[in-house]
């Protein structure tokens, strides 16, 4: 992130940490990019393919990965990264789960409720589940509310059999 910074390319890092996210995903593909066969020249050409942009900088991340064996980890450090950036530029990523599908009103009303309560801008994953009935389920970071009406019922539930006994 200090190099992305200093550089002046957020955005042109972000791009690559994606690729290598993207580009070892898959662990077949992992596994013939480290392997023995494969020469700095080859593993350089595929990359590139992938990512035509790359600086050199970018490329030696890629190749210090794969030197050390750990381009299996592409995909949580494009997370991480993502994270830095997100903190970077004062923006919070939620998840909000609701039974049925958010029409575009609303999902632009949970949107600003939750800017107004975050004081940061805020980007929206929405994800359906009919197993929580109604209501909603909302994940900021390590945070979760749950407000779900199967959550509801099963404390409901809990407050009866214990007032029963």
């Amino acid at each position: 992130m200090e190099i992305a910074r200093s550089e002046g390319a957020i955005d042109s890092w972000l791009e690559a940490v994606e690729a290598l996210g993207a580009l070892s995903a898959n662990s077949r593909h992992v596994d013939m990019l480290q392997a023995d066969g494969m020469t700095d020249a080859k593993f350089a050409t595929i990359v590139r393919q992938v990512l035509p942009a790359i600086t050199e900088k970018q490329l030696n991340l890629f190749r210090l990965l794969r030197r050390k064996s750990r381009l299996g980890l592409g995909p949580s450090i494009a997370d991480y990264f993502r994270e830095l950036v997100d903190e970077e530029r004062g923006v919070v990523r939620a998840v909000v789960t609701t039974a049925v599908e958010l029409d575009e009103e609303r999902r632009r009303q949970v949107q600003q409720q939750l800017e107004q309560a975050t004081g940061r801008r805020v980007v929206l994953d929405v994800q359906t589940d009919p197993a929580i009935l109604g209501g909603m389920v909302l994940r900021i970071g390590d945070e979760m509310l749950d407000g779900s009406t199967r959550t509801r019922l099963r404390s409901l539930r809990s407050q009866l059999e214990r007032a029963a006994s």
